[in-house]
């Protein structure tokens, strides 16, 4: 019988032991995330969209798109007008609509079907490309919103 209870002290000592070391792979990655932010930081002075996304570091209307889909997830032209509106003071539909289209070319944007037809999201490239530079250990498939 003590036999019995030691073996179950050393599987339950294993199964502790790989808790904490799955624990500290993700408290090193997020250390070395840590770090790569602080890098690119020091290089770019900000930590911007537009480090990853740099199509649109010139644009400061179709920058603020792309910030405003980070923000939203998806969003429809009049609700991108509206949060571009209170954030810059102006917009007009045209020009979000003209904005969301070169967007697309560039692979930024896609568009999808929504409840009340258009909507728009950013493409699962650009959350990916930000999610690798500021070194998060999140997988596209875990993100429901992409």
């Amino acid at each position: 019988m003590p036999d019995d209870d030691l073996a179950r002290e050393v599987q339950e000592l294993k199964k502790a032991l790989a808790e904490l070391r799955k624990s500290f792979n993700l408290v090193s990655q997020l250390a070395q995330a840590y770090l790569k932010l602080l890098n690119i930081y020091a290089q770019h002075g900000e930590l911007g969209i537009d480090v990853a996304v740099p199509e649109v570091r010139g644009d400061p209307i179709a920058r603020e798109i792309v910030r405003i889909l980070f923000d939203l997830k998806r969003a429809n032209v009049s609700q991108i007008a509206r949060e571009l509106k209170g954030r810059r003071g102006k917009a007009s539909r045209n020009t979000v609509r003209a904005k969301l289209t070169e967007l697309k070319e560039l692979g930024i944007v896609v568009e999808v079907p929504g409840e009340r037809g258009k909507t728009y999201t950013l493409s699962r490239e650009v959350v990916r490309k930000w999610l690798e530079m500021i070194g998060m250990p999140i997988r596209l498939d875990q993100l429901n919103d992409y």
